[in-house]
């Protein structure tokens, strides 16, 4: 464990290290007054629970950058060899606008350049040498995905999803999913899937239908939330739908999602356009949660989407910022965590 003096010579070590990165590229991009997107108030948030947690002595290996501190005038020590504190290991990524920053650290560094934001350093007591602070927060990349599948013998089947001369948008989804407990759930990192064999089951992100299904009338929903690192108009797009795509964006993606409501609803042989919806994110804090819900009645099966920025989002920005897509996470934990937990499959209501 760090004694309290040597947290602080660290600490004003650190202090002299970084500041001249105030005034260099990284410096000014991360805490500059000279650009308004992201504004300097969110940039300022982000540099804020950015320091706020890092390791100094990692129990196991993980993916990180350690930040090098100048060592001090080397003395001649009487006493005997002394043990070196160990300098910190900064977690997490630094995010997409702070182009200028070659590494976390230099990120790191230039987040102090702002007036009150200063590492927060709380010192391990357990054997795992993990040092957090006490607000914390972890988000899973991806989306969640719930698997079902209707008996083909069933009304469901033959009179819903089998039935040409059904609208997606007359569905009732109370019937179809409400109260029904998934035969797997799963992970994707992108919502994309196709096959030809009516007669196999299906086999998504390592979750397979029971012995001797197919993929006829089944129906998966993926559900999770966009973040994106510019705030800004992003477009969300279906891109296949082989039977039935609906895709809810917002408040009635978490709650009462139906087939009146969904924001896209595509169904193969219908001209069931617009193929896309476009989302607004005010501020790069922002979560916007998603659903998309899936069926496949007879035949081969697909499905695919993703989410893009709108070709306006770059107009104003600098030469050669870099936009990145919006990432997709599946849940968040932790006692910061930015959105709230999803109910369990059976437990969702339906609209």
């Amino acid at each position: 464990m760090k004694s309290p003096a040597s947290l602080s010579s660290f600490l004003f070590l650190s202090r002299v290290a970084s500041a001249a990165i105030c005034n260099n590229n990284c410096g000014r991009q991360v805490a500059g007054t000279g650009r308004n997107d992201p504004s300097i108030a969110s940039r300022s948030s982000l540099c804020a629970a950015f320091v706020s947690a890092y390791t100094t002595a990692p129990a196991i290996p993980q993916p990180t950058v350690t930040l090098s501190v100048p060592s001090s005038v080397q003395k001649r020590n009487v006493h005997g060899p002394r043990q070196e504190t160990p300098a910190p290991t900064i977690l997490g990524t630094k995010p997409a606008y702070a182009s200028s920053c070659p590494d976390v650290a230099a990120y790191w560094s230039a987040c102090q350049c702002f007036d009150g934001v200063k590492p927060t350093t709380i010192a391990a007591t357990t054997s795992t040498g993990v040092i957090s602070s006490t607000a914390s927060a972890s988000c899973t990349p991806g989306a969640e995905f719930a698997l079902h599948v209707i008996e083909e013998r069933s009304n469901l089947c033959r009179n819903t999803l089998q039935n040409e001369d059904v609208r997606a948008n007359t569905y009732n989804l109370k019937n179809l999913v409400q109260g029904r407990v998934p035969v797997g759930i799963g992970h994707a990192e992108v919502p994309r899937y196709s096959q030809n064999d009516e007669n196999q089951p299906m086999n998504y992100g390592g979750v397979q239908g029971p012995a001797g299904s197919t993929i006829k009338c089944n129906i998966l929903v993926h559900r999770g939330y966009l973040k994106a690192s510019l705030s800004g108009s992003y477009e969300f797009i279906v891109g296949e739908a082989d039977d039935v795509v609906m895709v809810w964006l917002g408040d009635k993606a978490k709650s009462g999602s139906n087939a009146n409501n969904a924001d896209i609803t595509v169904q193969k042989g219908f001209r069931s356009y617009p193929y896309s919806e476009f989302i607004y994110f005010e501020t790069v804090e922002e979560y916007i949660p998603f659903r998309i819900f899936w069926s496949n009645g007879r035949g081969g099966g697909a499905f695919s989407s993703g989410v893009y920025p709108d070709y306006t989002l770059g107009l104003d920005l600098p030469e050669g910022t870099v936009i990145e897509e919006p990432k997709l996470y599946s849940s968040c934990s932790g006692d910061a965590s930015p959105v709230p937990a999803w109910p369990a499959w059976q437990d969702e209501v339906w609209g």
